[in-house]
């Protein structure tokens, strides 16, 4: 498999093959990361992705090609509660997302010229990681729409690929620790856990990017109506603020 000689480093210096960079401790300001899932077969590997971006701090998990009601998060542990998942109908739609929103996209294959992910090949962006289907990976049309490709490194010959969800709780880890992520408290023999808001709260004090999601909604059922372009824009609110005329 070819190895390129080497990558930019987040200020642009080239990084020699063998190294890996490490981005300065801030994490104010450390770049966000997303996980991008297409055409995954198995409930438990979605379930176990989920598990795992919960446990490296992924801000959102972007479900492509599937709707709401037809993926089943199976082993997820209860973590779905603390992420948000935002669904796309295809890779171009999600394309067209990220790069509204400055995210680079990386996508996970195995391929002659994908970097491995131990020389840490990222910049100071926030980046979401593409997995593909457990058997056929990603086929070369959707990997033309990644901005890098890279791969995990094997070193024993009795295996031709890793499990999906092992391979993205790898690379996230490897980007959680380039990217110098806070790590969690720890008390006995596992980490702290925050204090998930119920739905209740989450529906009295919605977070923006749930107000977001509510509006975009309601607009998509307006237009699908032909409801007029004053009735889409009609903006919901805090419920846990009185709104009356008088």
């Amino acid at each position: 498999m070819a190895t390129p000689s080497g990558d930019a480093t987040p200020n642009g210096e080239a990084t020699p093959v063998g190294e890996i960079t490490l981005r300065a401790k801030d994490p104010t300001g450390c770049p966000q990361m997303y996980v991008a899932i297409y055409n995954i077969g198995k409930k438990k590997n979605i379930g176990s992705i989920v598990r795992s971006c919960v446990a490296f701090g992924v801000s959102k998990i972007f479900l492509v090609s599937r709707k709401k009601n037809e993926v089943n998060f199976f082993g997820h542990m209860g973590t779905c509660k603390y992420i948000t998942i935002e669904y796309f109908s295809n890779m171009k739609e999600l394309k067209t997302y990220l790069c509204e929103n400055n995210i680079l996209l990386y996508g996970c294959e195995i391929t002659d010229t994908a970097i491995p992910v131990t020389r840490h090949p990222f910049v100071n962006k926030d980046t979401a990681f593409l997995f593909g289907n457990e058997g056929t990976g990603i086929n070369d049309e959707t990997l033309s729409y990644c901005d890098k490709i890279i791969y995990i490194p094997q070193y024993g010959n009795g295996t031709c690929s890793l499990n999906v969800s092992v391979s993205c709780a790898i690379i996230l880890q490897h980007f959680a620790v380039w990217a110098n992520y806070p790590e969690m408290e720890i008390s006995g023999k596992k980490f702290v856990l925050n204090k998930c808001a119920s739905k209740l709260e989450q529906y009295l004090n919605p977070s923006d990017d749930m107000l977001r999601q509510i509006n975009e909604k309601r607009k998509g059922r307006a237009a699908a109506k032909g409801a007029s372009p004053d009735l889409a824009d009609i903006h919901f609110v805090n419920p846990s603020v009185d709104h009356f005329p008088g």
